[in-house]
């Protein structure tokens, strides 16, 4: 008798914590809200950004550079308005980006473009390259990762970039090393 009495005491004693333990989950779960991903998808948030690039470099002025900074991650990512500009006024007149793919993950977004550029040698040559964007989620929108800080190169390839790209900014030149999107 006693032998089946330690039994039950078990069995309810396992059988409460299962349950316990059942509804602290569902409480931690049903509790929590994740955000819904951003109305204007990552896909047409690139889109924009190079319409407004391009539409600056045919027209000029500002308006539409500070519009396409606004898109980027730039507060987050240390580039300041000025090497932002820098680096885009070094695109070519009428740059236009095609949308190859794109995929979200998370509270990730790669969209890969394809552009054209002149080369060298004479003709044309296309560039594929992946543009990494992340959700602002204080606003729940997407923001382009600009200066590459998530896109997995290691940080002294970065910090080499970003250094090449300052000194190229400040002085007004092309350096043939320093590579931006």
């Amino acid at each position: 008798m006693l032998q089946d009495l330690r039994m039950k005491a078990l069995f309810f004693g396992l059988f409460t914590a299962l349950l316990l333990a059942g509804a602290g989950f569902a409480a931690i779960n049903f509790g929590y809200q994740e955000t819904p991903l951003p109305e204007e998808t990552a896909v047409s948030v690139v889109e924009r950004f190079y319409e407004y690039v391009s539409e600056a470099k045919i027209r000029g002025g500002n308006l539409l550079i500070n519009e396409a900074y606004k898109l980027t991650s730039g507060d987050q990512s240390r580039t300041d308005q000025a090497l932002f500009l820098g680096i885009v006024n070094r695109y070519p007149p009428g740059f236009k980006a095609e949308i190859i793919e794109s995929r979200v993950q998370d509270k990730h977004a790669i969209v890969t473009i394809e552009y054209k550029m002149p080369s060298s040698f004479g003709g044309i040559y296309a560039v594929r390259t992946p543009v990494h964007l992340n959700l602002d989620q204080e606003r729940n929108t997407w923001k382009l990762d600009f200066r590459g800080d998530t896109d997995d190169q290691d940080r002294e390839s970065i910090a080499k970039t970003n250094q090449l790209e300052i000194l190229d900014t400040a002085s007004g030149g092309s350096n043939s090393k320093a590579k931006s999107q």
